[in-house]
């Protein structure tokens, strides 16, 4: 007999980024050298959108107020786990992750990823695209790849824009 197949697991993914365009990219802290995005999964009593505030909260530990503009972008990522967590086995296969593009106006001294009772991360940096590209770890990299050229696209639309504003 068949097994049923599982669902895979709502997840949202944040593409946090300062000022200068860089990316907030985390060192996992069971995996020295797997680097990575901000990401968890949806809990459905929540819109993606407060899951994604809430992600930030629990990972960075950061600020609503540190906060600017969140948005969603079209691109998206599925996949199976090669291991399934211990959390998600009979409930899910893997992750169906959606991409978000997050202002983080705050200061560096705001971000704690000791905040939360589970830390993800040992350390973190920001990254320009083309350090992503070199440090994300590789089985992320092929998910984040649609994204980091939609949030390329955006970010020069959102400079070009402010320029012609202040001229």
């Amino acid at each position: 007999m068949p097994k049923r197949k599982l669902p895979l697991r709502p997840n949202v993914c944040m593409l946090v980024y300062n000022a200068r365009g860089q990316l907030f990219l985390g060192e996992r802290l069971r995996n020295k050298g797997h680097w990575q995005f901000p990401q968890g999964g949806a809990e459905p009593a929540y819109s993606l959108r407060q899951n994604v505030l809430r992600e930030l909260k629990e990972e960075l530990g950061i600020p609503r107020r540190t906060i600017g503009s969140i948005r969603k972008l079209k691109a998206t990522h599925k996949y199976d786990w090669e291991k399934v967590p211990s959390y998600a086995k009979g409930k899910w296969r893997g992750q169906s992750q959606t991409f978000w593009m997050v202002e983080y106006r705050g200061k560096r001294s705001e971000i704690d990823l000791d905040a939360h009772k589970e830390p993800e991360f040992r350390r973190w940096r920001w990254a320009s695209v083309s350090m992503v590209r070199k440090l994300a770890q590789p089985r992320r990299l092929v998910g984040y790849e649609a994204a980091l050229k939609e949030f390329q696209a955006k970010r020069v639309g959102h400079g070009a824009s402010k320029r012609r504003r202040g001229s």
